[in-house]
């Protein structure tokens, strides 16, 4: 008779893939006031991007791919502050609260979120070894609303987008906006300060879509897959 015994398999898990980059994923998020507004799934819209942050993170956490990511969170009313100094997302905490409003909850000055970005790309980016993988950055801005102050948020993304790391830096954005309450002006001016306006821009409802093109930014700039 056959010998039909059957060995045993045992699951390893999700195989972790060297490191053959390393990109700093930085998400400039909106706390001012109009965060506290209604979003879909009853929440607010700073509840919601709490929420499309943590499920941003837990995504690239249990990816195979985490060994070439880190991230930084800043968030922004009148000024800045940084929420997340730029950490491994192997190491990242994907339960903290990322609510923007925290500490905020003035007008929305975009220009100081960027700037805060641009100053974490570049320590990020200049402390890379000559010898070692390839180093990158995106920086995904996120608001509700109109700037208040959009000459300098022309002025930080051009500093970006042509400093002497504009080759390596990827700007995307996005207008977090209201069913039936259009803004034509906070998405032009979003558009503008993107890499691409077509490519590196979207307009987004809820914290789904929100989530989506969080992953999506990170994910194509880099030319990896994050399922």
């Amino acid at each position: 008779m056959a010998n039909t015994t059957v060995e045993p398999t045992f699951s390893i898990g999700v195989v972790k893939t060297s490191r053959q980059f390393r990109q700093l994923g930085v998400l400039v998020e909106d706390g001012s006031g109009s965060m506290a507004g209604g979003a879909p799934g009853n929440m607010t819209k700073a509840q919601a991007v709490s929420l499309a942050t943590r499920e941003l993170l837990t995504r690239f956490k249990v990816s195979r791919h985490v060994n070439n990511f880190d991230f930084a969170v800043v968030t922004y009313d009148n000024a800045a502050a940084v929420h997340t100094h730029p950490t491994p997302a192997v190491s990242i905490d994907d339960n903290a609260s990322y609510d923007p409003m925290a500490a905020h909850g003035g007008g929305t000055n975009i220009a100081a979120g960027l700037q805060k970005a641009r100053e974490l790309v570049e320590a990020f980016l200049a402390q890379a070894p000559a010898e070692g993988v390839p180093h990158s950055a995106v920086i995904v801005v996120m608001s509700d609303g109109e700037c208040q102050n959009p000459d300098g948020t022309r002025q930080e993304a051009q500093l970006i987008k042509s400093g002497p790391n504009g080759s390596r830096v990827t700007v995307c954005s996005t207008l977090f906006a209201t069913v039936g309450a259009p803004n034509g002006q906070a998405e032009a001016l979003l558009k503008e300060i993107a890499s691409d306006p077509v490519q590196n821009y979207k307009t987004v409802y809820d914290a789904n879509t929100l989530r989506g093109f969080f992953i999506a930014s990170m994910s194509s700039a880099s030319g990896t897959v994050i399922a």
